[in-house]
């Protein structure tokens, strides 16, 4: 019976195929075909057809509390599409321009949702049975091509709804207003951020590259996923590979990294998940030992190495020399799902030189970020102040402790509530340096307050 099936199938395509030229042959001059032509042209209508078979695939959500993963393929067939597209006769593209074009990748939910609400109106299984009927296989394929990806994006919208609904059940407390929380989508699956889009590694401190194939630059490791796939592999985007046993190290700078209930940190990768080993830092000095992500699973849980209000800031990722076409394993985004909103204001905007009392544009300021944090459930708040390196090292703690203790009693006067947030207050003096303080602008820049807000 599989036999008979498998049959069926390459004479239904061996057909379409056929057709597919004669309908070419009646809107152009006659071109003989090579036979790398003709294989494309089969496999595309072979993905075209695949939609029967994974449709009905259903996303395995990854167990234990706090679900925020799920492993499925999400992948957008834009190059099936265009493909198709080429196909087609110029009376055949006339019928079909109403279709909206296809993203080059859903790189998030909002991305699907924007894809099917340009889809409404448009009934694609009624084109999709009348060019049966008209046996325009051309026309046939696009739009059992297009239905697949329409199938893809309602499939996230579907499964990006189950894991917030999952991770908020898990995490209450994370929470961190509306709208902000966001499920992007990997090629291995699909996370659930509670920080949307400012989740993601911001800076790519160092990258050792020792033996391999291909360099890219270790900035296409930093921020969204961007990653796209290119016919020469050299030319591909928007990825770090790390080469055999090299090493990435990156920094995150506007959130950190904290362990929550389920998965803490997801790593984009290109292709195969290959693996690797990871180590986290709080001051990128001395560092965590986490252990070998690797077994198809792109999601890390850090409980076993963090302590409550840990927060780190820097994680290194040490390739374990696997082979592979690209050398070492491909980083497109590195992103905390355990994540504290990190807020920072310069001195020189809440106080006057060498004093800790809040100057009224520094009231307004400090209100305001109080404001952001109104609508979350509950929270703990650590107000830490540093200074430059001039001066006495415990004249600069005493000061930083007090303008800590200024803005923190700002934030408790408009948070108001006692038993929503839980406050810290620690003055680190001329301890962590953002930047160097090589210059009296860099000094400028250190002569802070940080508000790290992370879960109660």
């Amino acid at each position: 019976m599989i036999y008979k099936k498998a049959y069926t199938i390459i004479i239904f395509l061996v057909l379409c195929a056929n057709m597919l030229t004669a309908s070419g042959q009646q809107n152009s001059p006659a071109k003989k075909e090579t036979a790398e032509e003709y294989v494309t042209r089969i496999r595309v209508m072979a993905d075209s057809i695949k939609l029967a078979r994974t449709t009905n695939q259903t996303a395995t959500t990854t167990k234990g509390s706090g679900a925020a993963f799920s492993n499925g393929n999400y992948a957008t067939n834009k190059a099936t599409i265009d493909n198709a597209y080429n196909f087609l006769s110029p009376a055949e593209k006339e019928k079909v321009k109403k279709y909206p074009a296809v993203p080059e990748a859903f790189r998030n939910s909002e991305d699907a949702a924007d894809f099917l609400n340009k889809l409404k109106g448009l009934d694609i299984n009624a084109d999709v049975q009348q060019h049966a009927k008209e046996k325009s296989m051309a026309l046939f394929g696009f739009c059992i091509s297009f239905q697949s990806t329409k199938t893809k994006a309602e499939k996230i919208i579907k499964e990006a709804n189950s894991l917030t609904t999952a991770f908020k059940k898990a995490n209450p407390v994370m929470n961190f207003g509306t709208n902000v929380g966001k499920t992007y989508v990997s090629e291995n699956g699909l996370v659930y951020l509670p920080l949307g889009d400012a989740s993601f590694a911001d800076e790519a401190m160092e990258a050792v590259y020792k033996t391999g194939n291909i360099q890219f630059p270790k900035e296409n490791a930093v921020g969204q996923p961007n990653y796209v796939l290119m016919k020469d592999l050299k030319q591909n985007k928007g990825v770090y590979s790390l080469g055999n046993n090299g090493t990435l190290t990156l920094k995150f700078i506007n959130n950190a990294l904290v362990d929550v209930a389920g998965p803490d940190l997801f790593v984009f990768e290109a292709g195969e998940i290959e693996p690797t080993n990871l180590e986290i830092s709080k001051d990128g000095v001395l560092w965590v030992n986490v252990g070998k992500i690797g077994g198809g699973i792109a999601s890390v849980d850090i409980s076993k190495v963090a302590t409550p209000m840990d927060c780190f800031y820097y994680v290194r990722f040490t390739d374990l020399n696997t082979k592979s076409t690209v050398a070492g394993a491909d980083i497109d985004a590195v992103a905390a799902i355990g994540a504290a909103i990190k807020l920072s204001l310069t001195a020189e905007v809440l106080f006057d030189l060498g004093k800790a009392t809040l100057k009224p544009d520094g009231i307004s300021a400090v209100n305001n970020l109080a404001q952001q944090l109104k609508q979350m459930n509950a929270a703990q708040i650590s107000v830490d102040g540093y200074t430059d390196d001039i001066g006495n090292n415990d004249e600069n703690l005493k000061l930083s402790k007090l303008r800590a203790e200024a803005v923190s009693a700002v934030l408790k006067e408009v948070l108001k509530s006692k038993d929503k947030f839980v406050y810290r207050e620690t003055g680190r003096g001329e301890s962590n340096p953002a930047v160097s303080n090589t210059t009296d602008a860099n000094r400028k820049k250190n002569r802070r307050v940080e508000i790290l807000v992370f879960p109660k």
